[in-house]
């Protein structure tokens, strides 16, 4: 038998509610793990690899011959974008390797060079978040107005989940990840935009939310510059 230690990191919220499996070479389920989660277990000495299975992720890690080893699981992308949503498709993105006890004690979310850019509360661009929301409920009613347009389910479900994601921005508590609050910002500009294009029954209220939305836009840019180069993004 050996002693094999597991830790799990996720950067961002991405999988924090799943169960990562860890099966051995003889594809028999050793344990299964969350993020934040840190294991120690006894294996087989002749288990020779570890295989890493989320979905379609998966990986597979050669053990070392010590009788007691550690194994630090992450996701392994480029922290940047487009290349973030590219790597995420790969399927041996979520990954692992064995490390000395050292590394293994100092493995955090540090190690995502990008995660730990955080806006503080105060930071947040309140009014165009808000403007947003009004902008969301605004497409929401929009779409129930307008019962003959061909896109009306298209229509509600922009404005419905715009809703929820401004919403959340809004009411979040402490702070709000910087790349998370951007893209969300420009994320939501663009389907402002797009909700205008498709209000066919309406020009003025089409066109009206094209400007706004490109008026979003741009505020959301401006402000996410402004964040960037402000003393107070902690990281």
């Amino acid at each position: 038998m050996r002693e094999i230690n597991i830790k799990l990191l996720l950067p961002y919220n991405w999988g924090h509610i799943r169960k990562i499996k860890i099966y051995d070479n003889k594809k028999q389920l050793i344990t299964k793990i969350m993020h934040g989660e840190e294991l120690t277990l006894n294996i087989d000495s002749d288990i020779e690899e570890v295989i890493i299975k989320l979905d379609f992720y998966k990986s597979v890690i050669k053990i070392p011959k010590n009788e007691k080893v550690y194994l630090g699981l992450y996701m392994d992308f480029r922290d940047r974008f487009p290349f973030k949503y590219l790597d995420t498709l790969k399927r041996k993105c979520l990954t692992g390797r064995f490390m000395t006890e050292e590394e293994y004690e100092n493995f955090n979310l540090s190690f995502y060079a990008e995660s730990f850019r955080w806006v503080p509360k105060a930071g947040i661009d309140k009014p165009t978040v808000f403007l947003g929301l009004l902008l969301s409920v605004a497409i929401v009613a929009l779409s129930i107005i307008q019962q003959h347009n061909p896109y009306q389910d298209i229509v509600f479900f922009i404005g419905a989940s715009g809703t929820i994601s401004l919403a959340l921005l809004y009411f979040e508590k402490d702070k709000v990840e910087l790349y998370d609050y951007r893209n969300r910002m420009i994320a939501s500009g663009c389907s402002f935009i797009l909700a205008g294009l498709l209000a066919s029954s309406s020009l003025s209220a089409g066109a009206l939310l094209v400007i706004l939305g490109f008026t979003f836009i741009l505020r959301s840019i401006a402000g996410v510059k402004r964040l960037f180069n402000s003393a107070n993004l902690t990281r």
